[in-house]
């Protein structure tokens, strides 16, 4: 992964958060809008998910150490985890608005700039989406693909918000309140995926098919099986650990040379594995 990249589309897509974010708050706070207000939470929540993002980069780019022989970049599904319960933070705290808002209806005071502001944040985010996710499947970067997703809700969020602020110019203040809620769903099903993309990770989830391994092994001429295919790591970054059976007659110097053919042609299949272990054991 080209961690200097990541951290320049990072810094690129917190600036342009941070105006739609504080675009959409002073329209909020000048209009009275909880649903407005809600959205420009969501875009300052984004900006903030970008430093976490860039402070993960920075400890998963550090090298292997002595501590920590399989690298840091687990640090990155970390700070993609924290992306998660900084959304499930802002949707608390806007189910305790839209509670109170339902108890005391307020009419907000909708306008042209308010159209204005909210279409044009609407139009930034269709393109820094586009742009992050991009990146991110090229760099094969998770906080990036995460942080895509998170800014992608906005394309539910913000038209949602915009029809409400429709219905609220039409005489129906209670739209406020409901839209807002609808917000606050939208927040919960991205926390959840990013949760779900993140665990697998974390948990270590085999990322790659035991059958695709025992058919390279196959090719291998010399090795006569292979069992306890195990694979950690993310599905762009792969470690795996196996065992192999060969004729016991073998001295040690040729299966140490049949052990290394077939981890070059395991790692030269499938790129995403990035080291291989081969135990080798005599054959039954």
């Amino acid at each position: 992964m080209h961690f200097t990249q990541v951290k320049k589309i990072l810094i690129i897509t917190l600036l342009l958060n941070w105006l739609v974010a504080g675009s959409k708050l002073f329209v909020g706070f000048m209009t009275g809008s909880l649903s407005i207000l809600s959205d420009g939470f969501h875009s300052l929540f984004d900006g903030m998910s970008n430093i976490l993002g860039l402070i993960g980069i920075k400890i998963a780019e550090r090298p292997q150490d002595q501590g920590h022989p399989y690298g840091h970049r687990k640090f990155e599904s970390l700070a993609a985890l924290g992306i998660a319960f900084l959304i499930l933070i802002t949707g608390y705290e806007l189910i305790k608005s839209t509670i109170e808002r339902f108890a005391n209806p307020k009419t907000p005071e909708i306008t042209a700039l308010s159209f204005a502001v909210m279409i044009g944040a609407l139009i930034i985010d269709f393109f820094v989406s586009r742009y992050e996710r991009k990146q991110g499947e090229k760099l094969k970067s998770a906080i990036l693909v995460a942080d895509s997703i998170h800014t992608k809700t906005h394309l539910l969020t913000t038209p949602t918000v915009i029809l409400g602020m429709i219905a609220i110019k039409s005489g129906f203040p209670i739209f406020d309140p409901i839209m807002t809620a609808l917000v606050i769903l939208i927040l919960g099903r991205l926390a959840w995926e990013i949760i779900g993309e993140t665990a697998v990770v974390l948990c270590d989830r085999a990322f790659i098919d035991k059958a695709k391994i025992n058919e390279i092994v196959q090719t291998v001429e010399g090795v006569s099986s292979s069992h306890q295919i195990r694979t950690r790591g993310d599905e762009h970054h792969v470690f795996l650990d196996m065992h192999i059976a060969l004729n016991p007659k073998l001295s040690i110097k040729e299966a140490h040379k049949l052990s290394h053919i077939l981890k070059d042609k395991i790692m030269k299949e499938i790129p995403q594995i990035k080291d291989v272990v081969i135990h080798a054991e005599p054959k039954m």
